[in-house]
């Protein structure tokens, strides 16, 4: 009244309110308490638009309180509308869950193209409850307002127009505005009530450049005319640490004919510079400069290196002179109560351009915006270039490695050697599991809606168990405890909220989700689930070195709490990661797309690993997903590797009878190998048989599933690249060559040396695809130094003590009885008795020993220690020292000692 008055009505033309009016919107007291009495000197004023938040979704004091626009869709009156007044257009729309549908977009689309034809509207207002984005409070973020927002942004992008999207949901103050768009983004809260403070779980979102955790309103002034513009003021009152008096702390004048800035020049560094740091170059332009009086909000650098083209920029840097959001470290309303400003030059003319790659030229652009949103037209383009970079080997977990720099290497979780380091000093990695979820038989949703037929299942993949018992019943089905989706589907169904960010997932994740099992009516209680691995064979890592990694999304909120635990041999479970919602020691922030690697905490002499991945103490809580999981680390320092093969060295070829396809196949095995198709009859007559399944044969994974027309053997996902295939069931399909006699293919390594490992002690383990059909039988056979073969494993199809089912996706662990003395073994693939049966696939084959001269010292290093300790062994009769395994102590232990030592364990 003191600002407005005497008579408000010829002031104030009227009030708007993007939703959560009041706490409890079926509760009429708090209408009449909490929000008429308290309002009542203005409204009897002054009218008010409202939009419903999701505090009054739907109840019928709402719509029986405001009379809106009645010109929205029919069936949705009042949900959405739109106002003329003067000249801009205000919108109301409707961000509830049950109104993020296809038909309110369609209205907004035909209601903009009116007012983009309507020459008595210069500015368009809309209003909606949910944030897209709200960095203060990302669990609002809302997927479908960000097609509101698209729209709004292309609508003044064709008109000139400028708009603006009002929203709340978030208790906190947001001002900031679209990169590309004449178009702001305004947090109007909040007037009352709770205050999202700064905490460990925000996101600096690029758009916002103003976010302040206080309460206050927002003041528009607009004016018409031959120069329209408006101008929209922040009045803040503080919140529960700082008192405030109606003070503006944001102020900003948009006009609908704003002059853009004049165009700026490249500066620094000098054209056609060289020899520039590559981990460091900085950007100077000219200074800004605007004939209508604007200053300097923003910049845009962009660097590339191609010419001229700019379509993909190497970086495109787009910095302001301001940026108010979060304290470091802030975790609530203790330490978060307050905002700072992150820019410490607010001289946007230049930039710093970090991390460049070596002896490469760029080129380079910049434009200036100004304080009105208008953009200058890009620079023209200057170049430098940079000198070498300092980079050395990183090393990865699943034995990759490339030259990179250390703080990209670190950055990407791998390790860094040092500078100017090769590539072979990396240690050699053994990958001991993978799990990609990629198995699970997707099929149709049950309470959800969303498109496609194949996108989830509650069947967890083969040997995988969920624990669902401490989960009540009811909720939405597909979220009771663990279940297996497609992402896409997934971030989709539950309005996204940030769940496609995820983008490390593909194809099926693992996924807990209460929030969304919190959307139908559930029995009390919280929600427990766990998910629990096979049995994983970690006999060949070195404990110190073993690692589990995964993909995860995680974005917790009030009680959630996720554990991973492991239980190595069958022991006490011990707990990797501990990772909890709230403040405190085990507090772990929003990460909705991270590579996360755990030390294994593996005994030593541990043989095996169960894992288990719970998501507790939930309710609407959002959720954890997971992918891509890894069990890794270097071979084990105990026992030396015989040898191993993944076949990824081979020369693929042109398929012969498959469809054409280059690169994908060929029945050449590893050299030393031994292919022998002496017993599949088709060889050699034309027309019966596939050529390219006629025994054992080497190909591309991917493709051998594409030509097979799958039928399961995709489910082999610990392949990868090249593997080795016996595939009676592809072979068969030509002619008819089952008529010809039974399928019996051999593959046979070589010799492989044995005289370093002590006696008893090789083990074979590879990764295994196998399903049966009729008489179909594999076994592998093993023989030392050419003498006869035993069988180490005997799989048959039929029921019976060897009969072996369906295991597309199975990790192969075998002991071998080395003979003491024995100098090589070899060993044989079968695949026996068979015709249009099914196959078999290996890949990933490794075989490892036990050293017969390591005794002492550093482990894998052999020296005076080893020897030391041997003949103590010995003098002691020790049963370690008993090397050929006789029970007797002679020369015969000390000549495989003396015959390994001087070997090195090679």
């Amino acid at each position: 009244q003191e600002n407005f008055g005497p008579n408000l009505h010829d002031e104030l033309d009227f009030v708007i309110q993007p939703g959560d009016l009041v706490s409890t919107g079926s509760d009429y007291q708090q209408w009449k308490d909490q929000y008429f009495d308290e309002t009542q000197n203005l409204y009897q004023h002054v009218p008010i638009y409202p939009v419903p938040g999701n505090h009054e979704q739907d109840t019928h004091w709402f719509f029986d309180y405001f009379k809106l626009p009645d010109n929205g869709t029919p069936g949705y009156e009042e949900h959405w509308w739109y106002k003329d007044h003067g000249n801009i257009r205000l919108i109301g729309l409707d961000s509830n869950t049950n109104y993020r549908i296809q038909p309110q977009l369609d209205w907004l689309d035909a209601v903009l193209a009116d007012a983009a034809t309507n020459n008595d509207i210069d500015f368009v207002f809309a209003q909606l409850h949910h944030p897209h984005l709200s960095g203060i409070w990302t669990p609002g973020n809302t997927a479908y307002t960000g097609q509101v927002v698209e729209r709004m942004e292309a609508f003044s992008n064709a008109t000139g127009k400028p708009s603006i999207h009002f929203f709340g949901h978030t208790h906190a103050y947001e001002r900031g505005q679209s990169k590309d768009h004449n178009h702001l983004w305004v947090n109007v809260a909040a007037g009352e009530g709770g205050i999202d403070y700064w905490d460990q779980s925000d996101v600096d979102y690029d758009e916002f450049q103003r976010v302040f955790p206080e309460w206050g309103f927002v003041m528009m002034e607009v004016e018409a005319g031959d120069d329209p513009q408006f101008r929209l003021r922040r009045i803040n009152r503080g919140n529960n640490v700082i008192d405030r008096d109606n003070e503006v702390m944001d102020d900003i004048t948009i006009r609908r004919y704003n002059a853009p800035p004049a165009t700026p020049a490249p500066v620094a560094p000098a054209p056609g510079t060289i020899e520039l740091d590559p981990d460091l170059v900085h950007l100077a332009a000219s200074a800004f400069s605007d004939l209508d009086g604007g200053t300097h909000l923003e910049s845009e650098f962009q660097l590339t290196t191609v010419a001229g083209d700019y379509s993909d920029p190497v970086k495109s840097e787009w910095i302001r002179f301001e940026n108010w959001a979060a304290p470091e470290g802030a975790t609530g309303q203790a330490d978060g109560y307050y905002s700072v400003n992150t820019v410490e030059d607010p001289d946007i003319s230049k930039v710093d351009m970090e991390l460049l790659e070596g002896n490469t030229t760029y080129f380079w652009r910049v434009r200036y915006r100004d304080s009105g949103l208008g953009w200058s037209e890009w620079s023209s383009e200057s170049s430098f270039t940079t000198g070498p970079a300092p980079t050395g080997a990183c090393c990865y977990l699943y034995g990759i490695c490339n030259q990179k720099r250390e703080s990209v290497c670190i950055a990407d979780g791998g390790e860094w050697l040092g500078l100017n380091t090769d590539c072979n000093d990396c240690a050699e990695v053994v990958v001991a599991f993978t799990e990609n979820f990629d198995s699970v038989p997707l099929g149709p949703g049950v309470d959800e809606g969303g498109t496609g037929d194949q996108v989830w299942t509650s069947t967890a993949p083969g040997g995988w168990l969920v624990d669902r018992s401490g989960v009540p019943a009811g909720g939405v089905t597909e979220w009771r405890g663990w279940n297996f989706a497609a992402p896409e589907w997934w971030a989709d169904v539950t309005g996204d909220q940030g769940r496609s960010g995820f983008t490390q997932a593909s194809g099926a994740a693992a996924i807990a989700d209460p929030d969304e099992w919190d959307d139908a009516a559930r029995d009390p209680g919280t929600f427990n689930s766990w998910l629990e691995s096979p049995t994983i064979d970690v006999s060949m890592l070195e404990p110190s070195s073993a690692k589990l990694a995964f993909s995860s999304s995680w974005r917790p909120e009030v009680n959630q709490r996720a554990m991973i635990t492991a239980s190595f041999d069958g022991g006490t479970e011990i707990v990797l990661a501990d990772w909890q919602s709230q403040s405190g020691e085990n507090f772990k922030p929003e990460a909705i797309n991270e590579m996360v690697v755990l030390d294994l905490a593996m005994p030593q002499g541990a043989q095996q690993v169960e894992l288990r991945f719970g998501l507790l103490d939930a309710e609407n809580n959002w959720w954890w997903a997971i992918d891509n999981i890894v069990v890794v680390g270097e071979a084990a320092g105990d026992r030396i590797t015989l040898m191993s093969e993944g076949f990824e060295s081979l020369p693929l070829g042109s398929s012969i009878d498959e469809p054409a396809a280059d690169g994908v196949w060929t029945e050449t095995p590893p050299a030393g190998w031994e292919v022998d198709d002496s017993g599949v009859p088709s060889v050699g007559i034309a027309g019966q048989g596939v050529t390219e399944w006629e025994g054992w044969a080497f190909a591309d994974r991917d493709w051998w599933v594409d030509v097979a027309a799958d039928q399961g053997r995709s489910e082999f996902v610990s392949a990868n690249g090249t593997i080795a295939i016996a595939d009676p069931d592809e072979w068969d399909d030509l002619g008819d060559p089952e008529a010809l006699g039974p399928f019996n293919a051999m593959l046979r390594t070589g010799p492989i040396s044995v005289a370093s490992a002590r006696a008893q002690s090789v083990r074979v383990s590879f990764d295994s695809s196998w399903r049966p059909e009729d008489s179909q039988r594999v076994q592998v056979r093993v023989s030392f130094d050419a003498g006869p073969q035993s069988v180490l494993l005997d799989w048959q199809s039929i029921e019976g003590d060897q009969y072996h089912p369906d295991m597309t996706n199975e990790r192969v662990v075998l002991d071998v009885p080395n003979p003491a003395g024995a100098m090589a073994m070899e060993l044989e693939f079968a695949m026996l008795d068979a015709a249009n049966d099914w196959w078999w696939a290996i890949d990933n084959l490794y075989i490892t020993a036990t050293c017969a001269a390591e005794f002492g010292g550093d482990s894998g290093a052999l020296n005076f220690f080893d020897v030391s300790a041997f003949l103590v062994a010995y003098q002691d009769h020790a049963p370690e020292a008993d090397l050929n395994a006789d029970a007797a102590f002679n020369f015969f232990d000390v000549q495989i000692f003396l015959q390994a030592f001087l070997n090195g364990c090679a």
